[in-house]
């Protein structure tokens, strides 16, 4: 979502400088766009010298907005606006960026409130359950879509199955693509992906995405121990997913919480149907039986069933391929994203536009 940002911003109007923690395909991508790209790590969330860094880098760069992502960064950037001036924007994009058990979550939340002026989340819902907990004033608030490029992400020409996931065109090939983290709900996946096999042959499973080791680990165990060794590839990360949709018949999202789910629109925008648990973000993206199937959270059987729905039936599949794609063209584009957060800075800097200064933004992942 930060690369599709800073990639379609308006560059007659803004220029941005983003700071990212490590050296990886993220800084590399941005730099390919020409983005100026700064490395600084921290030891912790509140590294003062980190912060000092990111203040001296603001200053330098006489930002004139700060825009950061998930609630750590949220508070990182409330920090560093509230000691050079600059107005902060944040974007909170799941549950899972703020925890109820939270270190120094009473501290963390008043440096949110206190320091960020506008915060956005990517879904109403979303918003609805955080704002209980957060305790921020509504009035500055606001919720931005995220939103695929859509011709990047289009149906696919007849491509030949990729050998590396041991696919054949015989094959019903189900996918997912994301963070491998206990939240997705992989194990739910994973046994439906057993409950399949054991009603029909001819499935292939693919999960694209790296994350933490030990829920990977746990997940390999898992798939072994369900006999599924033949049949679901882990794919790691792969920077080109908008290749690897063309290789799904279905995809299958079996989150336990999404704040959106932006795999979700580039599958409906590829093509692909989707079977997606109700959690959350889901709920405000499909159409139930018209743009793809929503079904109970954690419920493998119900992610099953769905999916054996999707492989009888080609004429369903293909009817909900074309109505999710034109609801994705209807309402979330990476365009459309991104016009709404460029009306946003122009909100945030409307007091300041006394000053004949070319707006920039930096960004903290």
């Amino acid at each position: 979502m930060l690369l599709d940002l800073v990639r379609k911003l308006d560059r007659h109007k803004w220029r941005c400088s983003v700071v990212v923690p490590c050296d990886g395909w993220l800084r590399h991508r941005l730099l390919e766009e020409g983005i100026e790209t700064v490395i600084l790590e921290e030891s912790g969330p509140f590294d003062i010298k980190f912060l000092f860094r990111v203040a001296a880098l603001a200053r330098r760069l006489n930002a004139d907005i700060i825009h950061s992502h998930l609630f750590g960064s949220a508070v990182r950037a409330g920090l560093v606006s509230r000691a050079c001036g600059i107005p902060a924007v944040g974007t909170i994009h799941g549950q899972v960026d703020f925890h109820h058990r939270e270190n120094y979550r009473g501290l963390k939340l008043a440096l949110v409130r206190g320091g960020v002026e506008r915060l956005v989340f990517v879904s109403e819902p979303l918003r609805q359950s955080s704002m209980a907990a957060m305790k921020f004033p509504r009035d500055r608030t606001s919720v931005i879509h995220n939103g695929v490029d859509a011709e990047l992400f289009a149906p696919a020409r007849a491509t030949p199955r990729h050998a590396e996931f041991r696919t054949s065109a015989e094959e019903f090939v189900v996918g997912y693509v994301g963070r491998l983290h206990p939240v997705k709900g992989l194990e739910t996946f994973l046994k439906a992906a057993s409950i399949l096999k054991s009603i029909a042959g001819g499935y292939r499973f693919v999960i694209v995405g790296d994350g933490d080791e030990r829920y990977t680990r746990e997940l390999a165990a898992l798939r072994d121990g369900l006999g599924l060794a033949n049949d679901v590839v882990f794919a790691g990360f792969r920077a080109d997913v908008h290749n690897l949709m063309s290789e799904f018949d279905a995809y299958a999202l079996t989150s336990h919480s999404e704040g959106f789910s932006i795999s979700t629109i580039e599958a409906m925008a590829s093509g692909v149907p989707v079977v997606a648990t109700r959690c959350g973000g889901p709920e405000q993206i499909i159409e139930n039986g018209v743009t793809g199937l929503l079904v109970d959270n954690g419920s493998s059987e119900a992610i099953a069933r769905g999916l054996a729905r999707l492989r009888t039936d080609p004429d369903e599949r293909r009817r909900f391929a074309a109505a999710a794609r034109a609801s994705v063209l209807g309402r979330f584009t990476v365009d459309a994203q991104v016009r709404a957060y460029e009306q946003l800075y122009e909100n945030v800097l409307a007091p300041r536009r006394h000053r004949n200064v070319q707006p920039r933004a930096s960004f903290a992942p």
